[in-house]
């Protein structure tokens, strides 16, 4: 099964043959999941350290993390709610919960230099842990931060929502990664935002036509860059998402 999944090297994409995650994605991604029935209340009180793996529900959105300490759990809930909170202001609301998993060992489907991953035949999103994720140094050309910790949740969480909000079979890579990128752009915390978006060289692409798979295999950091400036200049970008959506816009 397919996967997406961020790189951690801050190597060339065009080093990378699959989709890492916002850099090194793999091949596919898919769905996101209401909070599953008997996952902990949203109140009760955050497990000992010992019992990190059990999932628990975030306090503020349908998103249930395992795995994570108290920090990353609330970076990636604070990350996952950003997403939901982009597509529902596009009127574009998630129909089910988001299940994320904080390991050190993301799925081998997302490639070696994955910092995280969306697998769709399960239905989950995979992250690292902060602490293996900063070893990396810098991502987007900025040194790594919670920010930017929260940003790559933001990203998977926006691939798991998207996928269950497609109205086609068989979304084109180039659709689900400028759905993933915008929502991750439009959520991410402006400083770190404008200081990422100016270590990245863009054009501005007056047409979808120019996101393609080749640009988003060999330069995926330009694809979702170039993504966001040209989403941001669309006059109507409601109806540009539910385009997408519903395969009549990003096709092959």
């Amino acid at each position: 099964m397919k996967s997406t999944a961020f790189s951690l090297a801050a190597r060339s994409a065009r080093q990378r043959r699959q989709r890492a995650v916002l850099p090194a994605f793999g091949r596919a991604l898919a769905t996101t999941a209401l909070l599953l029935m008997g996952l902990l209340s949203c109140a009760e009180a955050a497990p000992p350290a010992a019992d990190s793996a059990r999932p628990r529900a975030c306090p503020t959105a349908a998103v249930a993390v395992a795995g994570a300490d108290q920090s990353d759990f609330e970076d990636v809930c604070h990350g996952a709610a950003a997403a939901i909170a982009f597509f529902t202001a596009h009127r574009a609301e998630a129909t089910e919960g988001i299940s994320i998993e904080v390991t050190p060992r993301i799925p081998a489907d997302a490639g070696p230099t994955a910092a995280g991953c969306y697998i769709e035949h399960r239905r989950k999103a995979y992250l690292l842990p902060y602490a293996a994720f900063k070893k990396n140094k810098t991502w987007f050309g900025v040194p790594i931060s919670r920010a930017t910790y929260r940003a790559l949740a933001t990203h998977e969480a926006a691939h798991a929502i998207a996928a269950c909000l497609f109205r086609v079979p068989h979304p084109t890579i180039q659709a689900k990664e400028y759905l993933a990128y915008v929502a991750m752009w439009s959520g991410m915390d402006p400083m770190l935002r404008s200081k990422a978006l100016r270590t990245l060289h863009t054009e501005g692409f007056n047409s979808l036509d120019r996101f393609t798979p080749l640009l988003y295999m060999f330069d995926p950091m330009r694809f979702g860059a170039e993504a966001y400036r040209q989403f941001t200049a669309a006059p109507e970008q409601t109806a540009l998402i539910h385009a997408i959506l519903s395969g009549t816009a990003l096709t092959d």
